[in-house]
């Protein structure tokens, strides 16, 4: 086969490629699937083999078939630049893509400027990209070439991991190569791959014959034997023993590593150079772009004349109508650089720095590495960068700049304070609990005084309330740093993020003097960067009184998080949404947050979508989907060491066990979050577990404990500020103090509820208060109530609070002597409970329906079916959906839905699985002679 280095071609060289008969007819039948409908291939061989060749190949089929090809050459040495190597990528077609990316044009052009404000998603950046190329391959088919993706910089080396599994119906091709077993961060998992190996005996003389045919039988063999079939040592290996100035027959190339014999083979060719050639090759060497520009701005010469030699020499080549310097292969690159010495690698990075002004992260980068040692001028524009990087959502990338320029920091307050920023950042972000807390040990040991400053005070209570939840003293902390921070003292993203953590220490703090601290700041404040944090404070932590104007801000947030992309601005709207009953409208968008957080690693953006989705799939009856997102997110939260917000999960996992039964789990896992959360401060976990346990007394009719552990919420007759878990326990109180005859307070209760305009907040909470009144009202009003409560627009949303009502207002008929009606919402209550698996209420409403005169089980024939419902359940029995039922009968698909949800309790059955065998047993019980 030809050699990686052999760059340089004309017309179609698959006769040139000798010994890869396979590998070609693989990337020719890759390239024509490609082609058609989109495909991602990964070759993998060690260095040598041809894996540059046949990229080389497959891009000349590519352009011969009228395609368009994008290709990009990972670089060892820029795997810190975020999105370097998508910027190779898309450089031919920058000018374009405003009108090939159209809306998401902004997320593109973002990564060729490193001012832009737009968030950089991995995610968005791929279904950006995707978008591109989809475009650009109506016209013609796109192939994505990538040599050495074990080089690819994080950042793109997660979109192209994602967009090489999302390429189906596209006609664009990706077409990788790397090494076997090699480190990176490029996913090929799953992914089609393509090993190559050494080439046969046979065809290894071939390559041999073909370039040096002269070799004596001696050397000829000698090569051979060392080569052992890798191209490249084939072609370049004889010119070490080439070389005037060496003994031959004493050169032993078997005690050296093959890739190291390579570079030395590259490193003897690079030495006969002229001295302008070898300065330019290090020039391009380090400025992985190539830019002919760049080169000639940082060096001062006019390269394409210095760098001829080395074309020449076949060692580079020019490309892009001779705008960019690309190397033939990656070994060249590395034994250019290690030809030359440290100092001359110094300045020439400094030059670069100059010549890269425009591109202040790689300026920045140059600067870094033209340093001898600490040198505040690079350190400063690595923060910076580092900043920037934060506010594009590139966690890892940030905390590696910002980590840096601590290391870069002349004076020890200057590299306490940049390790402060890394930390803070790492923890908040990227979910780095540990990792954090080692940091901020050696900003404390690098200056002491430092603990007050801002950012080291971020990074501390965000690590104290993590990791050891002990609120008050996060929030001293916090209060000491914040106390003159002003828009003109700090930069907002840094006061935002102040802010968040703040409010995360008075939330989880549930007390009205954990609250001035944070009300002060924001009275100094007046940007737009801090409203949804503001709003948060309102309908997050304190939703009583939070106000209509609150609730109309944050339902036009809802309603346009589609056009949101940012991950972490997803889940605070979320967050914002949890007590108020918004989340349905953020579920579609919280999935798209996961998603990102996936593609981005970010265990913050993670736990709390999954911790979001798990409670509205609580709320909505889906309770396997929210077993799914709590066990997901407790594996994350102990991975990462986020006690807290562990914590908070683990109360669902109880929540759910108590409406299902296991009073062990439930009490287990309440037992050890409230012997936790109280000497620590962390009122509202505790609130949370007398939630949940009043839900589960409630469930074992033990009214009693459940009046005892609703009122720890508050007593009743208050509705609390800031613990918005009282919102949700209107009915509870209620329930349990008229069980107990503590009528005077539950009638206390109900109208604080009203005082406070809970019912104002959503539909759900007014349905529940609504249902609360009823139970303190005389029997006329009573039933009225129940009615209105269950009426409730979009009632079904909610299941299990619709369950409950259905059952109260059944209790209230059986005992107003209505038992035919009290049966109809009794059974429906049962139903319920059953599909949800609540099975101690499923028990609560059959002990009512046998008060109510019915048996369990099919229901007597007096429960007939209407006309309409007959209809719809033997529709239904032959497995037509509630959508086929409503085009037969011109209804509503809803409207089939509530039409089964009465008839399920009728038949006594509880799924659709049932209707067939019930329908059965009531035509016999109708037939002449039937039971």
């Amino acid at each position: 086969m030809a050699a990686d280095d052999d760059t340089k071609h004309d017309g179609d060289m698959t006769p040139d490629i000798v010994g890869r008969n396979d590998a070609l007819e693989v990337i020719e039948g890759f390239c024509e699937r490609s082609r058609e409908s989109g495909r991602s291939l990964v070759i993998v061989g060690e260095p040598g083999l041809g894996k540059t060749t046949l990229l080389q190949h497959a891009a000349r089929l590519w352009t011969k078939a009228g395609g368009q090809v994008l290709a990009a050459t990972a670089v060892e040495f820029e795997a810190d630049i975020s999105f370097a190597g998508l910027q190779q990528i898309l450089s031919p077609v920058v000018d374009s893509i405003p009108t090939l990316a159209g809306a998401r044009a902004p997320v593109l052009e973002a990564l060729f400027d490193p001012d832009a404000s737009v968030a950089l998603d991995r995610l968005v950046v791929t279904e950006a990209l995707r978008n591109l190329l989809r475009a650009a391959a109506r016209e013609s088919p796109v192939l994505v070439l990538v040599d050495d993706l074990q080089w690819l910089d994080r950042s793109s080396a997660a979109v192209l991991t994602l967009l090489a599994r999302r390429l189906t119906g596209t006609r664009v091709g990706l077409l990788g190569s790397t090494r076997p077993e090699a480190e990176g961060f490029f996913e090929r998992a799953r992914l089609d791959e393509y090993a190559l190996f050494p080439v046969d005996e046979q065809s290894a003389t071939e390559i041999l014959m073909a370039r040096y045919p002269y070799l004596t039988p001696a050397i000829r063999r000698r090569v051979l034997a060392t080569a052992a079939g890798n191209p490249l040592a084939l072609v370049e290996l004889p010119l070490i023993l080439a070389d005037p100035g060496l003994d031959n027959s004493a050169v032993d190339l078997s005690v050296v590593p093959l890739n190291r014999r390579l570079q030395a083979a590259f490193s003897s060719r690079i030495e006969n150079l002229p001295d302008a050639t070898r300065q330019s090759l290090l020039f391009a060497a380090l400025e992985a772009s190539g830019s002919i520009r760049v080169l000639e701005a940082g060096s001062g010469e006019r390269v394409l004349e210095t760098l001829a030699a080395a074309e020449r020499a076949r060692l580079i080549q020019i490309a892009d109508r001779g705008t960019r310097v690309v190397f033939a292969h990656p070994l060249t690159r590395s034994a250019v650089v290690n030809a030359s010495t440290a100092a001359e690698r110094r300045r020439v990075h400094g030059l670069l720095a100059e010549a890269v002004r425009d591109d202040p992260d790689r300026r920045a980068w140059h600067l870094a590495h033209s340093s001898r040692g600490p040198d505040e001028r690079a350190a400063f524009s690595l923060e910076e960068a580092g900043y920037r990087l934060a506010s594009r959502g590139d966690t890892v990338g940030a905390v590696t700049a910002l980590t840096n320029a601590s290391m870069l920091s002349p004076a020890k307050p200057e590299r306490a304070r940049r390790l402060a920023a890394a930390a803070y950042v790492g923890a908040h972000l990227g979910g780095g609990i540990a990792l954090a807390g080692d940091a901020l040990r050696e900003v404390r040991q690098l200056d002491s005084a430092h603990a007050g400053y801002l950012d080291t005070a971020v990074a501390t209570s965000f690590v104290i309330l993590n990791a050891d939840g002990d609120v008050d003293t996060a929030h001293r902390v916090l209060a000491g740093a914040l106390d003159a921070v002003s828009e003109k003292s700090h930069p907002i993203f840094q006061i935002r993020a102040a802010l968040l953590t703040l409010l995360y220490v008075c939330f989880f703090g549930g007390r009205s003097q954990l609250w001035p601290v944070f009300d002060a700041l924001v009275s100094r404040l007046n940007s737009p960067e801090i409203d949804v944090v503001v709003l948060m404070r309102h309908t997050h932590s304190d939703p009583v009184n939070a106000g209509d104007a609150a609730y109309r801000q944050l339902d036009r947030l809802v309603e346009n998080l589609d056009q949101v992309n940012d991950p972490g601005e997803i889940v605070l709207v979320g967050l914002a949404s949890s007590w108020v009953d918004r989340l349905p409208g953020c579920r579609a968008a919280l999935h798209r947050a996961l998603e990102i957080g996936r593609a981005a690693d970010d265990t913050n953006v993670m736990t709390q979508a999954l911790a979001l989705l798990a409670l509205d799939s609580y709320f909505m009856g889906q309770w396997q989907d929210s077993d799914r997102y709590l066990a997901e997110s407790l594996s994350l939260t102990n991975q990462n060491g986020l006690r807290l917000f562990r914590w908070a999960t683990e109360h669902w996992i109880a929540t759910l066990a108590a409406l299902r039964g296991d009073d062990e789990t439930a009490r287990r896992i309440t037992d050890d979050l409230i012997y936790w959360a109280v000497p620590r401060g962390v009122v509202v976990v505790s609130h949370l577990c007398h939630y949940t346990r009043a839900l589960g007394a409630l469930g074992r009719q033990d009214y009693e404990e459940a009046y005892r552990e609703a009122t720890s919420i508050g007593p009743a007759g208050t509705i609390p500020p800031f613990r918005p878990v009282a919102i949700w326990t209107v009915l509870d109180v209620v329930e349990a103090a008229v069980r107990t005859d503590r009528h005077a307070e539950a009638r206390a209760h109900v109208e604080a509820a009203r005082a406070a305009r809970v019912e104002t907040i959503s539909g759900r909470l007014s349905m529940l208060v609504t249902a609360a009144e009823a139970l303190v009202s005389a029997e006329e009003i009573a039933s009225s109530l129940f009615d209105r409560a269950l009426a409730t627009p979009e009632a079904d949303r909610w299941p299990f609070d619709r369950a409950r009502i259905e059952l109260l207002f059944g209790q209230h008929l059986r005992r107003s002597r209505s038992p035919r009606a009290a049966r109809e919402h009794l059974g429906r209550a049962g139903a319920a409970f059953e599909r949800l698996g609540a099975t101690r209420w499923t028990e609560r409403a059959r002990q009512e329906l046998r008060a109510a005169g019915q048996r369990t089980g099919p229901q007597p024939r007096n429960e007939a079916l209407t006309g309409r419902e007959s209809l719809i359940a033997q529709m239904a029995a032959t497995g037509m959906t509630n959508k086929e039922i409503g085009e037969e009968l011109f209804l509503s698909a809803r409207t089939v839905g509530a039409h089964l949800y009465r008839i399920f309790p009728k038949l006594g059955i509880t799924s659709r699985a049932g209707l067939r065998d019930a329908l059965t047993h009531m035509d016999r019980d109708r037939a002449p002679g039937g039971a």
